[in-house]
């Protein structure tokens, strides 16, 4: 099931789902998938997608097989190719050329420094926080305006900042801002579940969960995951280094730890797209055809969008913010968090 969405530059972002191959002919990207025939045979069917024209690779799922020679040309051209699964997301990005050993071997040892671990590992988190915040009273103030009685949670944003902020000041090690994410993170999504519709019956984030708004919150992650180490892997810092989450082989920990500030970003297209249409899952707890491509425009419409705080659009703060981590840690320059802002 290949889909295709357009974003407003009129790139594309191939979803592929479910039984699929993916091949190159020339400087083309071909999916075939199969159909049965009138006479009961299976038969391929082929849809081209110019290399040129193709932002990102989506695969969903175990079933999709992708040829060497197609590997080799998104590498090339530096597409990245986002494998999502229930138990784990890959990303597979080619090396950029840039001055990649210098700065690793400098974050390899500033990450040893654990008063620079946290004092970075708190921006990361603090951008989550405060997005957060920000989304949730954007949505109070949209859902007041029509009448719903819901100022009660202006109260409760304020309280949980007053609260961090307290609490901030205390932070001394990895394993105390692990403590203080958690407790935030799941106060605010109990915030959050107030505007996913009711007969969602989402009550706060659970990975493992299949129910459909956790599953539209995993893709939406497995893709801003994919962006992260595509701005981390150009910008020549090592994926695979951790700050807040632990180190473990193969595990991208830098990743997870960056991205922690555009989470908001995935937060806000699920609440919408929730509004917008009915979000399912199939029996592998996989976001159906529909639902995927809703939630994959209004993510891109999302990241495509730009506030007067930021320098960029929110996809393009991704590359920033990448860039300002290396002049941090080779330069020692200050690292601002990127904090997510709709008004």
């Amino acid at each position: 099931m290949p889909q295709y969405v357009s974003s407003p530059c009129e790139t594309v972002i191939l979803i592929a789902k479910g039984v699929a191959k993916i091949s190159k002919r020339g400087s083309t990207i071909v999916v075939s998938t199969p159909r049965r025939d009138s006479r009961g045979s299976t038969v391929w069917e082929s849809q081209t997608i110019p290399l040129l024209d193709l932002e990102l690779l989506v695969i969903v799922g175990s079933r999709v097989r992708i040829s060497s020679g197609a590997l080799l040309m998104l590498s090339e051209a530096s597409v990245p190719v986002i494998v999502h699964s229930r138990r784990s997301n890959s990303v597979l990005v080619n090396p950029f050329d840039v001055r990649i050993a210098e700065v690793r071997r400098r974050l390899y040892s500033i990450s040893e420094n654990p008063v620079w671990a946290v004092s970075i590992g708190v921006k990361f988190i603090e951008g989550k926080l405060y997005g957060l915040i920000n989304l949730l009273r954007y949505l109070t103030y949209k859902e007041v305006e029509k009448g719903r009685d819901v100022k009660w949670v202006l109260s409760e944003l304020d309280s949980v900042e007053k609260l961090m902020r307290d609490e901030k000041g205390g932070i001394r090690s990895a394993d105390a801002l692990r403590i203080y994410e958690a407790k935030w993170s799941k106060k605010l999504w109990e915030l959050v579940s107030t505007f996913i519709p009711g007969e969602y019956r989402f009550t706060g984030r659970d990975p493992g969960s299949r129910d459909p708004i956790n599953s539209a919150i995993s893709y939406c992650y497995a893709i801003i995951y994919g962006l992260c180490t595509h701005a981390l892997i150009a910008t020549g810092l090592d994926p695979y280094v951790g700050i807040i989450h632990s180190e473990r082989a193969g595990k991208t920990s830098l990743v997870y730890d960056f991205s922690e500030m555009f989470k908001p970003i995935a937060v806000h297209t699920v609440v919408v797209a929730s509004r917008v249409t009915t979000l399912n899952v199939d029996g592998s707890g996989y976001l159906t055809k529909n639902p995927i491509e809703v939630v994959t425009r209004n993510l891109y419409r999302i990241l495509k969008r730009k506030h007067r705080s930021w320098n960029y659009t929110a996809r393009g703060e991704i590359y920033a913010k990448a860039w300002e981590l290396r002049q941090n840690i080779e330069k020692g320059l200050p690292f601002k968090p990127f904090i997510y802002s709709i008004k």
